[in-house]
């Protein structure tokens, strides 16, 4: 397994602190991202010692408890003891709290259980599978009502019996949902909730203006149903917030505020539990039905639809979360929907998602390992086996000094419309917004997501922060902004461009990246996507290229000969003076650096025919391998695990600054002046995962994970 950085800094909005409370220390730490070239197992059921060392893995992602009675302590304990063995051995484990898989927990612990599903307009329970346990059906569940939350403390209570060392909470399965695409929800806890909602929301004149006259007995599914509506038409309206339906707006950001509130207290309720431990949550940042966003959350966490033909490989749906996530400063894992998967099983075509996990760390995403997938009913559990993926998760591993902390460098601002999702069916922005998402990849213009919040939460970029770009991409969805949304994107004058006008972007832009095959400008075949590092100037500069190409004859990534790269001066802070290509499962290239006049430098790549490649991009503002050992392969660590001294080899000076912290960030012993092969006592130390961060002249040269055993 490979090295882990601890979890570090900047949060949206504002920096939190939070008190980290071990089994025998408090301490303070920043509630900061998840590193982006974390390779985790999707569920434990792959996670054996075999895969780990195949992969190259730092944990187990769905964490899921046992599926039932998690209220016996037996079941309970024997799962904790699994799960202390996983750490112990320094695998990293994301404890998992449930909403829909959970389903069977919510009835055991619930009084009144029936009162909890999501019902349509016609009061019926929304069903989910069907499957019935303790004479309860399986249906959507309703976030409303005193026992949801209580329910959700009490699986914090039960997983807490558990070392995990991560919790992440799966939350789009709840009435936010059901109300667009499934009929409701009507059940007795939300109508007595939206009431209130009302109530504090309107004055009596107002809701006499709605057509209110007795709030105090309004019941909104009466209400609907005494205007005419039945099932199918609030079905059919429903999808867009602009349906028409009475309320219906009203309905919507109650539902979400709800959610909202559920989670902010769950969220508080944690820290009581275990206080500043990293938080995901299943967020749809571009897709304001569900729960949103709080600043509590250290990453973000999500199942994705993606387009699964062979012509849309890798396909840009997802493109919009990892831009989402990326403006937010979180790290976003996810994986997709288990039709996505069904479909290469279909096809006999695993090698097809190689071009997606790809995408998704290169644009500073994780992907979780597709093993032991689940395909959804009536396909068997799919394992496509070791060979496909592993390389690809062995580059991540040995190119995560090329992916952490590294950010799309872009001179290009995307204004993007959070309403007009609303007004669509789709989880994933509204096509228009695809559609301009789309056509800047395919001309390879970095861009980065500009959010402009719906309404309810009209939140916006500043004047200040649309400054550095050359320009703003708007579309036909900017109509959907506000009016002072509308004044913070007029304040960038000239600079706002709309998509329908391709020729007035470039023209505005100080450089773009071009890939070209032979003489002929071919940004529709390869992505080159340009990336630096927000926290080390000093850094490599990273280009990604991502062949946008699928063979599905072979099951395999186009070949494409002839290619080069042309990167104009203004593209990066610094002098480009060095480049070399990093392909998985293939020797790294040095590549011939061919700098004209105008300091256009190109770049000849020849044949291109992986999924992926990383540029590494050496300039004149890093340091030389004389001031700091920047080839980190050379610097080893052992023995690893140990329970006594740990020796590094392949320090480069004697001025060597150690630092050794634990998972939460906490700097447990500092070392000044370690010269090579110099040995470090380690016996005062827990045992645990900890993370020995090396350093020469205030530059971090490497980072190394240790096991302490006892």
């Amino acid at each position: 397994m490979k090295n882990i950085l601890p979890l570090s800094s900047i949060l949206f909005f504002l920096i939190a602190f939070f008190s980290i409370k071990g089994n025998s220390q408090t301490t303070t730490v920043e509630n900061g991202p998840i590193k982006k070239s974390l390779v985790l197992f999707t569920q434990k059921s792959s996670a054996n010692s075999f895969n780990y060392d195949k992969y190259m893995a730092d944990g187990v992602f769905w964490g899921h408890m046992i599926h039932n009675s998690i209220d016996s302590d037996v079941a309970m304990n024997n799962w904790a003891a699994d799960v202390e063995n996983r750490v112990t051995n320094g695998e990293y484990f994301f404890g998992r709290i449930e909403f829909d898989w959970g389903w069977r927990w919510m009835i055991d612990f619930m009084n009144d259980p029936g009162s909890y599903w999501a019902q349509d307009l016609n009061g019926n329970n929304i069903l989910w599978s069907g499957i019935i346990h303790n004479g309860q059906a399986h249906s959507w569940q309703s976030h409303h009502g005193p026992e949801f939350l209580e329910w959700l403390k009490y699986q914090v209570d039960r997983i807490d019996l558990a070392p995990i060392t991560h919790l992440m909470i799966d939350s789009q399965t709840s009435a936010s949902r059901t109300l667009h695409w499934l009929g409701g929800d009507f059940s007795v806890h939300s109508m007595n909730n939206f009431r209130d909602y009302l109530k504090d929301k309107y004055t009596t004149a107002e809701l006499s203006a709605l057509d209110i006259n007795d709030i105090d007995n309004f019941n909104y599914r009466n209400f609907l149903v005494g205007k005419g509506y039945t099932l199918n038409s609030y079905k059919q309206q429903a999808l867009s917030i602009a349906g028409n339906i009475p309320l219906y707006h009203d309905f919507v950001y109650f539902q979400r505020q709800a959610l909202n509130n559920v989670m902010d207290e769950l969220f508080d309720y944690i820290d009581t539990k275990r206080p500043g431990i990293a938080i995901g949550a299943t967020t749809n940042l571009i897709e304001p039905r569900g729960f949103i966003f709080s600043e509590r959350q250290t990453y973000l966490a999500g199942e994705f639809f993606h387009l699964h033909d062979a012509n849309t490989s890798p396909p840009f749906r997802p493109m919009l979360h990892f831009k989402a996530a990326e403006a937010l400063d979180k790290t976003l894992i996810y994986f997709p929907y288990p039709d996505a998967f069904a479909a290469l099983y279909d096809r006999s075509a695993p090698r097809q998602a190689r071009g997606w996990i790809a995408q998704a760390y290169a644009m500073g995403s994780i992907f979780t390992i597709p093993e032991n997938i689940w395909l959804g009913g009536g396909y068997p559990v799919w394992s496509p086996g070791w060979q496909v993926y592993a390389d690809l998760y062995e580059f991540v591993s040995d190119n995560s000094e090329l992916l952490d902390d590294y950010k799309a460098v872009s001179n290009v601002a995307l204004a993007y419309s959070v309403y007009a999702s609303l007004l669509e069916s789709s989880m994933d922005g509204s096509p228009t917004s695809r559609q301009t998402l789309q056509n800047l990849v395919e001309d390879n213009i970095s861009f980065d997501l500009k959010i402009f919040g719906d309404p309810d939460q009209p939140i916006a970029p500043t004047t200040e922060q649309l400054e550095p770009y050359d320009a703003v991409v708007t579309d036909s969805d900017v109509q959907y902004l506000t009016t002072n949304q509308n004044a913070i994107l007029n304040s960038a004058g000239a600079k706002v461009v709309s998509i329908n006008t391709p020729n007035a972007i470039t023209q505005r832009l100080s450089w773009k990246i071009d890939v070209l095959s032979g003489n002929t400008v071919s940004n529709n075949l390869i992505s080159a996507l340009p990336r630096k590092s927000s926290k080390n100037d000093a850094a490599p500069y990273a280009l990604h290229l991502l062949n946008r190409k699928y063979n599905s004859s072979d099951d395999e990534a186009q070949t494409h000969n002839n290619i080069s790269i042309k990167i104009p001066e203004a593209t990066f802070p610094n002098t480009i003076t060095g480049a070399k290509l990093h392909r998985p499962n293939k020797t790294s290239l040095d590549l011939v650096l061919e700098t004209d006049n105008s300091g256009l430098t190109t770049l000849n790549i020849g044949t291109f025919d992986s999924f992926w490649g990383i540029i590494e991009l050496t300039h004149s503002g890093s340091l030389s391998t004389n001031e700091t050992n920047l080839d980190t392969q050379k610097i080893t660590m052992h023995p690893n695990p140990s329970n006594e001294f740990i020796m590094l080899s392949g320090l480069n000076s004697s001025e060597n600054n150690i630092s050794i912290t634990d998972i939460f960030g906490k700097v447990v012993m500092q070392l000044p002046n370690i010269k090579d092969k110099g040995i470090i006592d380690i016996q005062n130390l827990s045992s645990g995962i900890y993370v020995v961060k090396i350093m020469n002249n205030n530059a971090v040269i490497d980072t190394k994970k240790l096991i302490k055993k006892n």
